[in-house]
């Protein structure tokens, strides 16, 4: 799952969607541009954060630092009514510019929800060939993100807590 098909996320989208993965999206209340970026990076869009949440292992938060806490908080509210089945989790990665505090925030809202959280850290341009873009990942559930390396991104596990990569 991708929140939000922006200028980073599309390009992420595009990436891993490339290397194989379906890669899905909710488009409630986005504009016509993350629309067309959406369609144009081949990612999938989904009716609701339910569905989002129901189909998604992971997600990816790749939004406006200033929303990051309410795209956790909707997401949060969707896994509460929605849980997934007792055998699967979904994880839940913030790859936003948000700092260590906000990130342990987020943390808190996605547990408390039933998920899994990832505090990650994108450096460098939008993923594209010739183009190095680098995830650093830190917190406990850091394998749903390092399971990208074989995907078309680049991420490196900083083996810390929350808020660590965030800080990087």
């Amino acid at each position: 799952g991708l929140l939000s098909p922006g200028d980073m996320g599309h390009a992420v989208g595009r990436m891993i969607g490339g290397h194989g993965l379906r890669v899905i999206t909710c488009l409630q209340g986005r504009s016509e541009r993350t629309r067309g970026l959406a369609a144009e990076a081949g990612i999938e869009e989904v009716a609701s954060y339910g569905e989002l949440v129901a189909e998604a292992q992971l997600i990816l938060s790749i939004v406006v630092p200033a929303q990051a806490v309410a795209v956790a908080e909707r997401v949060a509210a969707a896994i509460g009514e929605n849980r997934p089945s007792a055998n699967r989790v979904v994880t839940y990665a913030d790859c936003n510019a948000i700092a260590p505090q906000t990130a342990r925030d987020i943390e808190r809202i996605i547990t408390d929800a039933g998920a899994r959280f990832v505090d990650a850290g994108i450096i460098g341009p939008p993923p594209r060939p010739g183009a190095r873009t680098r995830f650093y990942a830190s917190g406990v559930h850091t394998e749903a993100m390092l399971a990208l390396n074989n995907r078309g991104l680049d991420v490196v596990d900083l083996h810390g807590p929350s808020g660590q990569a965030s800080g990087f």
